[in-house]
This record gives C-alpha cells, sequence and structure tokens, in this order.
C-alpha cells in the first residue's frame, strides 16, 4: 500500500510541475524536459508515470477538472437555498480565476487541444464530459429551484445552464486580459444578473 500511495503522491507532484510549466510557457512550446527541471526529477523518471506530453496534458486537465468539481461540491454542501448555491459556485470560480490567473493560458490550450487531431481523442472526450458534468449540475440546481418556487416556471434549465457556463468562462477570460483588481466581485455581480432575469420576485 506504501508503494501505492508513494506512486500517487509522486504523480501529483509530476502533475503540478506540469501545471506550472504549462501555464508559463504554453502547450506546445512546453518540453518534456522543461518538465522534468521543474520536478527536479530525470526525463528517464517522468516518462516512467507518462507516455508523452499528450498524456501529461492530459493528466493536467483531469487535474483541474478535480479540482474545480471539488470546489464546488464543498462550497454546495450546506447552502440554505438554490439562489444561494448558483451565487456560491460564481463565487468559487471566481476565487479560482483570482487565485490562479497565472493559470489562465492553460485554458486557452485546453480548448484548442480538444480541436487538435494530435492530441489524444480521449482528452477531447475528456472536455466534453467536464462541462456536461457542470451543466447537469447547474440543470440540478435550476430544476430545484423552479420546484420550490424560487426561479420562473417557464425558465429554460438547459439554456440558463449553457448561459451560467458561458458566463463564467468569458469572465475569467476577460479578467485575465483587462487584470482588473477583483475578480470575484466582478463574477459575483455578473451572475447576479443572470439569477435577476429567472428569479421570482418576492
Amino acid at each position: 500500500m506504501a508503494k501505492v500511495v508513494d506512486k500517487k503522491r509522486k504523480q501529483a507532484q509530476l502533475v503540478q510541475a506540469a501545471v506550472e510549466v504549462f501555464a508559463a510557457r504554453g502547450y506546445q512550446a512546453a518540453t518534456m524536459d522543461d518538465v522534468a527541471a521543474r520536478a527536479n526529477v530525470s526525463k528517464g523518471s517522468l516518462y516512467l508515470y507518462f507516455k508523452n506530453k499528450e498524456a501529461l496534458f492530459n493528466e493536467v486537465f483531469l487535474w483541474f477538472g478535480r479540482l474545480v468539481r471539488g470546489q464546488f461540491d464543498a462550497a454546495l454542501s450546506n447552502a440554505d437555498n438554490e439562489l444561494e448555491k448558483l451565487r456560491r459556485i460564481a463565487a468559487v470560480w471566481g476565487e479560482i480565476g483570482s487565485e490562479n490567473r497565472h493559470y489562465a493560458p492553460l485554458f486557452l490550450d485546453f480548448w484548442a487541444a480538444a480541436s487538435s487531431k494530435d492530441m489524444l481523442h480521449d482528452y477531447a472526450r475528456g472536455l466534453f464530459d467536464m462541462y456536461a458534468d457542470y451543466r447537469a449540475l447547474l440543470e440540478e440546481i435550476v430544476d430545484a429551484g423552479k420546484r420550490r418556487g424560487l426561479f420562473k416556471p417557464d425558465t429554460d434549465t438547459q439554456v440558463t445552464a449553457y448561459l451560467l457556463i458561458g458566463a463564467m468562462d468569458g469572465l475569467f477570460l476577460q479578467c485575465w486580459l483587462a487584470q482588473p483588481d477583483d475578480i470575484g466581485l466582478i463574477m459575483r455581480q455578473s451572475i447576479d444578473t443572470v439569477i435577476a432575469g429567472i428569479a421570482v420576485r418576492g
């Protein structure tokens, strides 16, 4: 068991080094040598865990997906209602954007890689599944809010989920380009504008 734990810990360290390298240099420019140097290991050791750069990048993507979903779940665990849940998701996304704004280039690489013929098919599928998971989470929240009478009954659940995801992704990219002081505030106020359009006035 100890060897399994050590292997997972080592793999996590390598992935974190890759995150830093890919964010700083971009996927195309980064090399396995760069990652090995950042992790302070030999390139041979790196290849024991990842067969190539594509596989390593895919693991970086999975790491990010787990990070976001884990923070979403933690934030939603004790929310009072669906309005609060949507606001907490926006707050979490704002915090991720604020604390990890130097990782923003990874987003561009994630999207670009999904359409590249040179990338693993599993990667494109993973990106699709990640966004489908986020939309399903939002649709569940909106549907529950409609049943509770918090959201207008004619609210299109699917469209709202797409809108929220698109708004959060787009805002993160715009904030990275413009570098405002408070990404979290912009994210919260923007999502509140969307919520105001579907919330029942009372």
